[in-house]
């Protein structure tokens, strides 16, 4: 029973945590920071008016079965990944998967949202496909690296036995090391700048998102913006785990600080940066990921 509340109150952090983070940074970062302007209070709940909005549009459909199931398989996916959360250092489905089932889990959006994109007649959606299983394929391989760095170190492969290693420690240079690369790789997973590469609203229009209306783009949004949640909360519980009390309703409380932390620093690359064209981004990934390689070895000799 204890276990099936910490299920139902994690994905209920989920959903609501994202969008309003979502709308934070949206009226006080990108808003007061890129655009010189300060937007009404009532910004902050901007995406939830979105979203309500796109559930009552018409589904218009232009491909197969596969741009009906897709948006609904990448949303799912995320309801699952928030189960293997350790939001307070203690996750649900911790007993049932280890961070390798959570990175499938994670990775599985992409992929749902690459298949829909092929699946569509516009070639906008198409090449936003390609360019998203290309980032893909190094970002997720990156965040893979650096959760097994803390593996090696911690010597488990559990999510909540590697935050209580890392607490006791203090401080560890693999960890560190991950944590910066971590934290780049999120970069991509937020889908913000400087590698907004799959969407790119002024090249291709949205990307993937360009032939989805109404009720499939509001869950395609809402899973977007659980993801940037999961991937922030993942950096903030495994690599700043310190500051818990063991008291859930405040361990929940800071952890949500340090999450809406990261959210703000991330925004702030995205306000300050330029761009990267694919190539630029996917050299650049490239050494992230040899920097993490790096970290792993470190870790087998000195934890």
């Amino acid at each position: 029973m204890e276990r099936l509340c910490y299920a139902v109150l994690n994905v209920i952090v989920v959903l609501f945590f994202a969008p309003l983070f979502e709308g934070f940074v949206r009226k006080y970062i990108r808003a007061n920071i890129a655009h010189s302007r300060r937007g009404p209070l009532v910004g902050i709940w901007q995406p939830f008016y979105d979203l309500l909005k796109l559930f009552a549009k018409e589904d218009i459909r232009v491909g197969g079965a596969l741009q009906t199931v897709m948006p609904y398989v990448g949303f799912g996916s995320m309801l699952v990944a928030s189960l293997f959360l350790p939001l307070c250092g203690y996750a649900p489905l911790d007993a049932f998967g280890d961070l390798i089932v959570f990175i499938y889990t994670i990775s599985l959006f992409a992929i749902s949202l690459a298949i829909l994109a092929l699946d569509s007649s516009s070639p906008y959606s198409s090449i936003g496909a390609l360019r998203e299983i290309m980032l893909m394929t190094l970002v997720e391989l990156i965040f893979i690296t650096s959760l097994i760095c803390g593996a090696v170190c911690a010597h488990t492969l559990r999510l909540s036995e590697i935050i209580l290693w890392y607490r006791m420690r203090l401080f560890s240079l693999p960890m560190l090391i991950a944590a910066g690369v971590v934290f780049i790789a999120m970069l991509a997973q937020f889908g913000r700048l400087p590698f907004d590469i799959p969407e790119a609203e002024q090249e291709i229009i949205g990307g993937p998102f360009m032939e989805v209306s109404g009720p499939r783009l509001a869950l395609l949004k809402w899973a977007v913006w659980m993801r940037q949640f999961i991937s922030a909360s993942l950096f903030a519980t495994v690599f700043i785990p310190w500051g818990l009390t063991g008291l859930f309703v405040i361990d929940l409380i800071i952890t949500l600080i340090k999450v809406l932390i990261t959210f703000v620093l991330v925004t702030l690359v995205e306000v300050l940066s330029p761009r990267l064209r694919i190539d630029q981004a996917l050299n650049f990934y490239l050494g992230v990921f040899l920097t993490s390689a790096i970290a792993i070895a470190i870790a087998y000799v000195a934890p």
